[in-house]
């Protein structure tokens, strides 16, 4: 995992970090420290960077079919394989949409150097709209302070059980969408997956001719994770002859994806909660939670109290040792805390028993350290929709919600707050090259290795995924969580960079166990080793 103490918010999703800039104490005139001073070219021109890296900027055509459009500059950040000569470019993308794959390089390729070996050079890259790429899709850009003050408010007053609130919220969603339009120029049209996916393609094109090999026989090597999984997919979709060893982690269900619904996500969120009763009974007194319970369902019972008290009766905390201001704590605010709890039940069980253990006393200190916004998803997964799933009504805004808590009982609520009301007045359409029509059966040049955890609270479509591409397998990890690297499993490690070196794909059906469990002694509960994102996949 990424070091556990990065943010698991960005500013925005389609912007969730800051772009790299320059090192105001580097000594090393050879290196740069910011994007911005790495020429854009279009062959791929690595200069070196951020001490033991390499960065391009591959300028790519905002239009493969109309290079008169424009075009923008799409970032890389290349660690070299420990191995030489490598095997190879793995590009790497963790999620979103509109995660850095250059950051989680930048401060995690240790980790996956554990996790996918040391044979391929590890790629990341910024894909279009994302921090150090272009195009530019900050709606507040050149004003931080007002984005940030934004950012914090847009959640602050919305109560999905109150129907004047949720009226409230319909609107400021879209305000944004509004005033996002007039914002941002016409190229944010050109800000979408498949766009992202045809410019891995030009990557392994370009290195391919830099080798002096040939561009039609470039092969993609991929790991990629939650919204990573939409990107991977749709690539091995639209550019099946161009697949070579792709990792699909975290699976979203895509079609769910493009219809615009994300009503998907939370099939197992229950069932993840579940596991966290089950684990804190089982702990026993290593679980901050439990009181000599007798049960599982003991502790369920508890649990569902707490939250149906502090929906009736929110609590206060007003002790500047916690707080910088007097702030409330809602049933909202728990349910968000416990979905970001979910997505790694290592880390996440011991906060979820701490959280609740606090809050059925009436403190709600404990909540402060978890309260973080739920930022919007916005422009690329809008993009990607186009449309098809547009909340004209505060009606039907309404009936989503109360739909996603038929889903899941304890953080649908939550859920429904992540992207789609957001897209309802983006005045965006990416051109009719850019738009995904859907999946049909698909071949690829070599099979995909789908992997999952045996319970994942937001994307646990891997199966269903893999029934697409034929040939593939899905590998699974004996865990609660988003993405196999909320666990260490050796069998993962091994199977992985088996499937990468030699092409071997894992016997069906695989369930990897972990070696670490929720509560463990001697596991430190740390803030959520999470990827760097909020809310989303």
């Amino acid at each position: 995992m990424i070091d556990p103490s990065l943010t698991l918010f960005g500013l925005f999703a389609f912007a969730s970090a800051k772009p790299l800039s320059t090192r105001s104490n580097a000594t090393n005139t050879t290196t740069v420290w910011s994007f911005a001073e790495v020429a854009s070219s279009a062959s791929l021109q690595w200069t070196p960077c951020f001490e033991n890296f390499s960065c391009a900027n591959l300028e790519v055509p905002l239009d493969y079919t109309k290079p008169d459009v424009g075009t923008i500059n799409v970032a890389f950040l290349k660690k070299e394989a420990l191995q030489q000569p490598a095997m190879g470019d793995i590009l790497i993308n963790p999620g979103g949409p509109g995660v850095s794959g250059i950051d989680y390089v930048l401060q995690g390729s240790v980790i996956l150097e554990r996790l996918l070996g040391t044979a391929y050079n590890i790629v990341g890259f910024d894909p279009r709209g994302v921090n150090n790429s272009g195009p530019h899709l900050d709606c507040f850009q050149g004003s931080p302070a007002i984005r940030d003050y934004y950012d914090s408010t847009y959640y602050s007053d919305v109560d999905l059980k109150c129907l004047s609130s949720m009226s409230k919220h319909f609107q400021a969603a879209g305000a944004f969408g509004d005033w996002c339009s007039r914002s941002l120029s016409h190229e944010a049209n050109y800000a979408n997956t498949p766009a992202t996916a045809r410019d891995m393609l030009q990557y392994i094109k370009v290195l391919a001719e830099s080798r002096g090999e040939s561009p039609n026989d470039a092969k993609l090597n991929y790991y990629g994770v939650s919204y990573g999984s939409t990107l991977g997919i749709t690539y091995a979709a639209l550019f099946p002859d161009h697949v070579g060893r792709m990792i699909i982690d975290g699976v979203v269900d895509a079609e769910d994806y493009y219809s615009g619904a994300w009503k998907q996500n939370l099939v197992q969120a229950d069932e993840a909660v579940q596991g966290f009763f089950e684990s804190c009974y089982q702990a026993g007194p290593s679980c901050a939670f439990f009181r000599n319970d007798s049960s599982a369902k003991d502790i369920e019972r508890r649990a569902n109290a707490i939250l149906k008290d502090i929906e009736e009766n929110p609590i206060s905390v007003a002790d500047p040792a916690f707080v910088d201001f007097p702030t409330v704590i809602t049933g909202q605010d728990v349910r968000g805390a416990l979905l970001l709890s979910l997505y790694s039940a290592i880390s996440g069980f011991p906060l979820i028993a701490s959280m609740l253990s606090g809050l059925e006393a009436r403190n709600g200190s404990i909540m402060i350290p978890l309260l973080e916004a739920v930022q919007p998803r916005l422009l690329i997964a809008c993009n990607d929709a186009n449309g098809r799933y547009n909340i004209s009504t505060v009606g039907k805004w309404h009936d989503y919600v109360r739909d996603l808590e038929m889903v899941s009982t304890y953080v649908g609520e939550v859920w429904a707050t992540v992207i789609i009301l957001q897209c309802r007045s983006l005045q965006f359409t990416p051109p009719a090259n850019q738009l995904f029509y859907g999946f049909n059966t698909t071949i690829t040049s070599h099979p995909i290795l789908f992997t999952a955890n045996r319970i994942d609270p937001v994307t646990s479509s891997g199966d269903k995924m893999s029934k697409l591409f034929p040939g593939s397998v899905v590998l699974k990890q004996d865990t609660i969580g988003h993405g196999l690297q909320v666990a260490q499993s050796d069998c993962i490690s091994r199977s992985l960079q088996k499937f990468l070196e030699c092409g071997e794909l894992p016997p069906e059906n695989t369930m990897c166990d972990t070696e670490v469990h929720p509560f463990q002694a001697g596991v430190k509960t740390k803030r959520i080793p999470q990827y760097p994102r909020g809310l989303g996949i």
